[in-house]
């Protein structure tokens, strides 16, 4: 039955390689066994077409997307759902790492925030004792390196934190000068209050004995 339904599939998605029917068919026998959850999701039509996608892609045939959609009976959402979960219970889920998926989306700048944050979720250890004997060195000595190391690690953090705004620190000496320079700056002088006092005095005694003269020397002619 289930060959049956593949063979006469295939030949609709331009799928002719025996090794393409002969995985697909294995796929449909395995998904009677591990896929049953599916079946109110899924009709025979649409897995064997699930199969038959699964089996392209890992023989790489290309295949119409819209056309094998539209052969399965399922709307495009559901596709994909009944795909992935067919992927996942025959054990076929490819192994995507975090660069692979960034470059898919175009965000490779983010693979390794996202790989610090997988690692935070997942909480990755590792078999230090193993590690110890791969390196070939003592207990102490490992040890010794691995806070040497952390050390540094921390000291990189902080520079990387103090480098993280210096246009804000430019502008902060540049906004304001050091002390010695403001220590150096004159005010323009001004003479003292008895002083400016004096001179205007002068001033008129000055002009007193000048009109004093000039009316002396006006009577005498």
């Amino acid at each position: 039955m289930e060959s049956e339904l593949v063979r006469r599939l295939a030949p609709r998605l331009g799928l002719a390689e025996p090794g393409v029917l002969r995985k697909a068919e294995e796929y449909l026998r395995l998904s009677k066994v591990k896929c049953t959850g599916l079946s109110a999701h899924s009709s025979e039509t649409s897995s064997a077409v699930i199969c038959l996608d699964l089996a392209a892609a890992c023989m790489e045939c290309p295949l119409d997307r819209a056309y094998l959609i539209k052969l399965s009976g399922l709307n495009k959402k559901m596709y994909q759902s009944c795909l992935k979960s067919f992927e996942c219970l025959l054990g076929l889920n490819s192994n995507i790492g975090i660069r692979d998926l960034a470059v898919q989306f175009g965000c490779t700048e983010a693979v390794n925030m996202a790989s610090k944050i997988l690692q935070r979720i997942l909480k990755l250890k590792v078999d230090k004792t193993k590690m110890i004997t791969t390196s070939g060195v003592k207990k102490a000595i490992f040890d010794r390196l691995c806070k040497q190391l952390e050390k540094i690690g921390q000291q990189i953090n902080r520079d990387s934190g103090d480098l993280a705004s210096p246009a804000l620190k430019k502008k902060k000496i540049l906004i304001e000068p050091p002390a010695k320079e403001l220590e150096v700056i004159e005010t323009p002088h001004k003479p003292p209050k008895d002083e400016s006092v004096a001179q205007d005095y002068e001033e008129w005694k000055r002009k007193i004995l000048e009109n004093a003269a000039k009316a002396q020397a006006a009577t005498a002619e």
